[in-house]
C-alpha cells in the first residue's frame, strides 16, 4: 500500500510525484453516480499506487456521490491503490468534515498543473 507523504498542516498532505491525478467537475450526484463510479474505476485500472481525486471543480455532491467515492475506495483497497482528496470547494469539505470522509480519506493540499485533466462524465459534469 502507498506510503502517505509529509503533511502540509492543517490535516493536509504534500502530493508525492508521481501520484495519479483526476479532475474531477461539476455535479456529484444521484444523476451522475453511474458514469462517475465508471470513470473512476477505470482510472483505478490505470493508476499509479496513489489516486488523488481534485475536487476543485465540483460544484455539488449528494449522498449518492459520496456513496461512489466510499465504493471506489474500498475497490481500490482491493487493488492495492490509495485514494485522495485534494483542494474540496468550502461546501464540500464541509460535508466531507461532517460525515467524517475528511479522516477516511487522505486530504492533500491544492493542486495546480499537475494530473490528467481528465472529469468525472465529460460534457458539462459527471
Amino acid at each position: 500500500m502507498t506510503t502517505l507523504h509529509p503533511r502540509l498542516g492543517a490535516g493536509l498532505w504534500l502530493i508525492p510525484p508521481g501520484a495519479t491525478v483526476l479532475h474531477l467537475r461539476g455535479e456529484l450526484d444521484l444523476t451522475t453516480r453511474e458514469a462517475l463510479r465508471e470513470r473512476l474505476l477505470n482510472a483505478l485500472r490505470h493508476s499509479t499506487d496513489l489516486l488523488i481525486l481534485d475536487l476543485s471543480g465540483v460544484s455539488f455532491c449528494d449522498a449518492a456521490g459520496l456513496g461512489v467515492l466510499i465504493g471506489v475506495q474500498h475497490q481500490a483497497g482491493i487493488l492495492d491503490i490509495a485514494i485522495g482528496l485534494a483542494a474540496p470547494r468550502p461546501h464540500l469539505a464541509k460535508v466531507l468534515r461532517l460525515t467524517g470522509l475528511d479522516r477516511s480519506f487522505p486530504m492533500y493540499g491544492t493542486i495546480r498543473g499537475t494530473g490528467a485533466g481528465a472529469t468525472a462524465a465529460g460534457q458539462d459534469g459527471p
